[in-house]
């Protein structure tokens, strides 16, 4: 029964491809687990082709800049000792305003005191080694502050400094106490302010609008000193995160009164955050000269965006004998870094691929590829990071992408070998909708895959005489036609 309905699925796959060589839809949902039997006297046959793989720093190959919104989590800290990708710095800048306006601090400028002012931020995770403390000082934005979202540009703060604070980054997820506002500071970096910039909020009258606020108060720049090695990251809308104001009023006849104001960032208030990436001092910099290398290098480093990429060029799928490919998967293995290396600069949750089209930019690969759920559809095409053994039994992370139509179209119709884009972005974009190779819609899409900066990993490069087991390589299951 079992070999009854193989042979009537392997008969239909034949004529369907026939039929339709213009799409070459064939069926890859989980051929390939092994090597496949002859069915019918039909022999399947298991092939590997290598990669020729070159690394990119977007530093340098363009800028290397990303794309952050203030919904987005946002990086703060420094990275002082990658021994593969270097140093980064992260700076966050940010409003924190009254959610309405007219806004004032109850009773008389004149008769309120100060008790303390306080800069909270909502923290989320750590990327790197999160028991090392780390430093931070706050400035205020000196000139009009009108962010974009590109993580290049950076703004001009005052020199003098209005608060500061040290924190080891993994305490910040177990240490809490009870605030005086009557919230339970847990998953929060508490900077303290100076009391005179509390008391310059407290000496304001009735301010009638965010712009008067504003000429008032640019915002806040917060920025880390050169110390620790990690990244930490925080929410900066969500409702922990804000300014607040501890302070004393008069009453007529009553006692001083104790009383509080928030700040926050609403709807329509402004977020940048600006990620510095060094390369100069890490392992990449010996390997990212992009295309100088013909044979393919030996190690790939990617980088989470801002970080770097990888081209890959698979030679020898042009002029390959037409087949049917039944299953086509690239497969990316981890070099092994030792512990603590390991532990603290981990491998990105997504890895991503596209080609690059005639007019130098980048499209996702064709025909595997599918949104038309309106989001990626993962899961068949690959790019999560899993576990593997390398040759010496060491666990490393190892990705793999289902590129099986893209590859039989190249077969097949002799579509041209384009250059494959491998990297670690933080969204995949489709700013326009539009039809590929394979006729299939491709929607506008905007879909977030990665932490910003999260993620960094070696891999045991491709190369044109590459035998390393662990090397970049296609892995091809066909039959002959």
């Amino acid at each position: 029964m079992v070999r009854t309905k193989l042979t009537l699925a392997f008969t239909a796959l034949i004529f369907f491809s026939l039929l339709s060589w213009h799409c070459t839809k064939i069926d890859t949902t989980n051929l390939g687990g092994g090597l496949i039997p002859a069915v019918d006297n039909v022999n399947t046959f298991d092939t590997i082709i290598n990669i020729v793989a070159n690394n990119f720093d977007s530093i340098q190959y363009p800028k290397g800049c990303a794309t952050i919104y203030p919904t987005d989590d946002h990086v703060l800290g420094y990275i002082g000792n990658d021994p593969y990708f270097g140093t980064t710095l992260a700076t966050i800048y940010t409003e924190l305003k009254p959610a309405t306006f007219p806004f004032s601090f109850d009773g008389k400028p004149t008769e309120r005191t100060l008790d303390s002012v306080v800069l909270v931020l909502k923290y989320k995770r750590t990327f790197g080694d999160s028991s090392l403390a780390q430093s931070v000082v706050v400035h205020e934005i000196s000139k009009t502050f009108n962010p974009d979202s590109s993580t290049c540009t950076s703004y001009p703060y005052n020199f003098s400094s209005i608060g500061s604070a040290s924190y080891i980054p993994k305490k910040l997820g177990t240490d809490s106490v009870k605030s005086k506002d009557g919230d339970t500071a847990v998953n929060q970096l508490r900077i303290k302010l100076t009391t005179a910039f509390g008391q310059s909020l407290l000496a304001q009258d009735t301010i009638k609008t965010d712009t008067l606020f504003m000429n008032f108060f640019k915002g806040f720049a917060i920025v880390p000193n050169n110390s620790g090695n990690a990244l930490s990251y925080f929410g900066i809308t969500d409702v922990a995160t804000k300014l607040v104001v501890y302070y004393k009023y008069k009453r007529s006849n009553l006692p001083d009164t104790t009383g509080y104001k928030k700040f926050g960032l609403f709807n329509g208030d402004r977020s940048a955050n600006n990620i510095a990436r060094d390369h100069s001092s890490g392992e990449i910099k010996n390997f990212s000269n992009g295309n100088s290398n013909p044979a393919g290098d030996n190690f790939i480093y990617i980088q989470s965006s801002p970080g770097s990429y990888a081209e890959l060029k698979i030679p020898g799928l042009t002029g390959l004998s037409n087949r049917i490919v039944h299953r086509a998967e690239l497969i990316i293995d981890q070099a092994y870094s030792p512990l603590p290396l390991n532990q603290f600069f981990t491998p990105p949750a997504f890895l991503f691929l596209d080609i690059k089209d005639t007019g130098k930019n980048y499209l996702p690969i064709p025909c595997d590829f599918n949104a038309n759920g309106g989001s990626p559809d993962l899961v068949s095409f690959g790019g999560f990071k899993t576990t593997a053994k390398d040759a010496s039994g060491n666990t490393i992370a190892r990705y793999t992408f289902n590129i099986s139509r893209f590859v039989q179209k190249i077969i097949t119709n002799r579509r041209t070998n384009s250059i494959v884009r491998l990297s670690a972005p933080n969204y995949v974009s489709t700013p326009v909708g539009y039809y590929d190779d394979c006729l299939q819609v491709v929607p506008p899409l905007f879909f977030a895959l990665n932490n910003i900066a999260f993620g960094s990993v070696k891999f045991v490069g491709g190369t044109t005489t590459s035998t390393s087991v662990n090397r970049i390589r296609l892995r091809i299951i066909y039959s002959i036609i």
